[in-house]
């Protein structure tokens, strides 16, 4: 029997509460999401807090999510 597809803020979500980080061309290569922006605002909707941060380097920028681990503490426990 197939498994229930996730949505892609859930792929998200179970990304962020690993630990890890994730910029958006992360998000491209590992899960074929091109709209990380959108999808972190709206896990920020439901309650989640995500932290991020504008990386510039060699006259380009970027962002990096992330959920810090004093709330992945308590997402974890919930």
């Amino acid at each position: 029997m197939d498994k229930p597809k996730r949505s892609q803020n859930q792929i998200i979500k179970d990304h962020l509460l690993t630990g890890q980080s994730i910029t958006r061309w992360q998000a491209i290569e590992l899960y074929r999401i091109a709209t990380l922006p959108t999808r972190i605002n709206q896990l920020e909707n439901t309650g989640l807090t995500i932290q991020r941060k504008r990386v510039d380097k060699d006259g380009k920028h970027w962002h990096v999510y992330w959920v810090d681990t004093d709330h992945l503490a308590n997402e974890v426990q919930l």
